[in-house]
């Protein structure tokens, strides 16, 4: 604006005012001479000449300028420029006014606006005072009433005893928290909007320079509570890791508190049942683990005694009773367990893919059977109930072919399937089912084409029942007549155990007939049959399933003895249980105990090198319980093994 002023002032205006000239004004004619007195000249308004006249005067000025030469010119031009510097100074010096002017209002814009900010950064600091000191007293508040919350949960903590109350307890209060924390983050947001439409009416109203000068401070104060709540929200993060390594300290000691209680307990041995637990061929009592606490020893005792047709007393007395009429042989080996199938030993196994199938698209998804309701279903486990029972089935063939380099299914007549699973040695999986499911049988085919056997029963694909009847229904009440500690060994026992000879060890009475593997995973007193390892050392935290490689190496003797069986005869099948505590729910109990099962099988397979399609896997629960309570209790989150091959197929080809 300034150089544009100057400029006006010092080359146009000039300009302009040499050539204009008010309308109405008179026009000058040129200086006549007047004759008899020369040089002097007179001048005459032209407004009072006619236009010709004017013409004529305009013709005689500019004679009379064209004989003054040079010296006239001269002088006008000198006297258009002093006019024109003289125009100059004088609007240099009108600009220089109104700069002064413009200077002088700024100045008091300035000092207006720095009086007006000094009072609104005065104010503002009153207002971040009185805040400051309100959160000061809130945060002095809350902080008594956290600790006056943390000494009523101490204490409340040291009252109960139990460690479910507590994780009860602590879910109902951090539930809780949350929705108080949700609820007032959500009145904060409402008067958060609420006040940001104040302020953006109010910013309507003002003017754009005031709008910016109270957004800056606006966000000044909203940055500033943010810092304010970012820092409360540390101090509360701060105040629940306290509160929960107090917990997990707490925790801590109980757990110790309960295993030295465990230990004392098992230390502890009852006498009497231990003297039974010797020579159980003594009595036909009920037999059970001789310490306090111990459950029954026969998971089909512990079935029996879950009936509610009369009260356990007379259910156990009447299970002794019918022991008396049992007369029980111990099988000298696998062979001799099944010595009582007529023209058996003339058995031989078909081939596994001696019938042409088709093949199919997709995983095939078998029938339900009669009677069987699907209650819960987590990924491939179905949670199913029948009668009185709550079982739960999973499908193994994703297990066998975690390492497969090609999986498929065929379908076969009688609506069966099989499904064929190649490993990257070129051995194949061949396994046929039922339309049920059931395993009808399973082959290991290596490259050289030699088959090994692992299930067996082909009298299940002639008569496919469509509802499941447990066998063992149809047998009296086992009579276990050898030393409980020959039929149960626990993996963390002092004494060296020859896993080996352990497992290699036949039944314990008879076997009536080849039993399907369901029939064998979902009949205790078929499955009583054989004996069995418990894995102790393998220990589980609540709710879950996972191994640490620590634990992992328990497992390194009975791996190696699962081997040594594999090398003598490939055909071995091995069951792998899983079992929890009573803490939880049936369902959610059934899929964990089958979830630990298959942990362990995979451990197996993938750290010992032990063939997936030797291991079966199932999981009972809270239904067998090792130690009776409803508590806690790290004896029942175990893993138990048995070799069930005597169980499922028929054992003279494999001697």
């Amino acid at each position: 604006m300034g150089k544009r002023t100057t400029l006006l002032a010092t080359v146009a205006l000039p300009i302009v005012s040499l050539v204009w000239q008010p309308v109405n004004a008179a026009v000058m004619r040129p200086a006549s001479v007047s004759e008899g007195v020369p040089h002097v000249m007179t001048v005459q308004a032209e407004g009072d000449l006619s236009e010709e006249e004017i013409r004529r005067l305009r013709r005689e000025r500019k004679q009379a300028r064209e004989q003054q030469g040079d010296e006239g010119q001269q002088q006008d031009r000198q006297k258009a420029r002093e006019e024109r510097r003289q125009r100059q100074q004088e609007a240099e010096g009108e600009q220089q006014q109104q700069q002064d002017r413009q200077k002088a209002r700024e100045e008091r814009i300035r000092q207006k606006q720095e009086a007006e900010g000094e009072q609104q950064q005065d104010r503002q600091k009153a207002r971040e005072e009185r805040i400051r000191q309100k959160q000061e007293a809130e945060g002095q508040q809350q902080q008594d009433r956290q600790k006056a919350r943390e000494e009523r949960i101490r204490k409340k903590q040291e009252a109960e005893g139990e460690q479910q109350q507590q994780q009860d307890r602590q879910k109902a209060r951090e539930e809780r928290i949350r929705q108080k924390q949700e609820a007032e983050g959500k009145q904060q947001q409402d008067r958060q909007k609420a006040r940001e439409e104040r302020i953006r009416q109010k910013q309507e109203a003002e003017s754009e320079q005031q709008q910016q000068d109270r957004q800056k401070a606006r966000e000044e104060r909203i940055r500033q509570k943010q810092e304010a709540e970012e820092q409360q929200d540390e101090r509360q993060k701060a105040r629940q890791e306290r509160i929960r390594q107090r917990e997990a300290e707490a925790d801590k000691e109980q757990q110790e508190t309960r295993q030295k209680a465990r230990e004392e307990r098992i230390r502890k041995r009852d006498e009497a049942r231990e003297r039974i637990a010797r020579d159980p061929s003594k009595t036909t009592d009920t037999i059970e683990l001789p310490f306090i606490d111990g459950a029954a020893v026969l998971d089909s005792d512990k079935d029996a005694d879950r009936r509610r047709d009369s009260t356990r007393e007379e259910r156990r007395r009447k299970r002794a009773e019918e022991r008396r009429n049992v007369d029980v042989r111990v099988p000298e080996s696998d062979r001799d367990a099944q010595i009582g199938w007529k023209d058996r030993d003339r058995i031989r196994y078909e081939p596994a893919e001696r019938e042409r199938g088709e093949r199919r698209e997709r995983r095939p998804r078998y029938a339900d059977r009669d009677g069987w309701r699907v209650e819960r279903e987590v990924e491939d486990r179905f949670v199913i109930n029948f009668g009185d029972r709550v079982i739960v089935r999973s499908d193994d063939g994703r297990r066998l072919s975690r390492r497969a380099t090609e999986t498929y299914y065929e379908d076969l007549p009688n609506g069966r399937v099989r499904e064929v699973v190649i490993r990257p040695n070129g051995d194949r999986v061949v396994t046929i089912r039922n339309r049920y499911g059931e395993i009808i049988q399973r082959s290991r085919i290596n490259r050289e084409g030699r088959e090994y056997v692992m299930f067996y029963a082909p009298e299940i694909d002639r008569d496919s029942r469509p509802t499941f009847v447990d066998p063992g229904e149809r047998l009296p009440p086992m009579r276990l007549t050898i030393p409980v500690d020959d039929y149960i060994i626990d993996t963390s026992a002092e004494d060296r155990h020859d896993y080996r000879d352990f497992l290699d060890r036949p039944p314990v009475e008879p076997v009536e007939r080849v039993y399907t593997l369901d029939e064998v995973k979902y009949s205790a007193r078929i499955r009583d049959k054989v004996r069995r390892i418990d894995l102790d050392t393998i220990t589980f935290a609540t709710g879950s399933s996972e191994i640490s490689m620590n634990q992992a190496s328990s497992l390194r003797k009975v791996a190696e003895a699962i081997n040594e069986i594999l090398d003598k005869d490939p055909g071995e099948t091995f069951l792998i249980e899983g079992h929890t505590d009573a803490v939880g729910s049936d369902e959610s109990n059934l899929v964990l105990s089958d979830e630990r099962a298959e942990a362990v099988a995979n451990v197996l397979s993938d750290v010992y090198d032990i063939a997936p399609e030797n291991l079966a896997t199932q999981g009972y629960g809270e239904r067998y319980l090792k130690i009776e309570t409803d508590g806690p209790e790290q004896l029942n989150r175990r893993v138990t093994i048995r070799r069930v091959t005597p169980l499922v197929k028929p054992v003279a080809m494999a001697e």
